[in-house]
């Protein structure tokens, strides 16, 4: 797994960014701040939620590592969704696997 600063400079490297005093002016911190925190030095998360914002990246996995860099951008599920969502956490093995095969049989073409 990387590491929070490996996500850093993967994040830097991925949105172009070239210049580390641009960087750092954008986020209000000295260069020096974003080296350190590269190479895996304490970050606050008010700095940490900044670099997400500045740079568009998910503060999840920047700084746990979950998901996606981008995974923040993905369409969130509706409304309805997450209710099937929380319906079907609560059915039972055998009525799940009913389910899921009623579900194809639906969404295949007519024969």
């Amino acid at each position: 797994m990387e590491s929070r600063g490996d996500r850093l400079s993967h994040a830097i490297k991925g949105r172009g960014v070239s210049k580390m005093m641009a960087l750092a002016l954008d986020l209000d911190v000295h260069e020096s701040a974003i080296s350190r925190w590269r190479k895996g030095g304490p970050m606050s998360l008010e700095n940490a939620a900044r670099i997400s914002e500045v740079l568009d990246i998910s503060l999840d996995w920047l700084v746990l590592g979950r998901g996606e860099m981008d995974a923040h951008t993905a369409e969130s599920l509706a409304t309805e969704e997450f209710e099937l969502v929380q319906i079907v956490r609560k059915l039972r093995r055998k009525a799940l696997v009913h389910l899921l095969a009623l579900l194809d049989d639906m969404t295949q073409p007519p024969t």
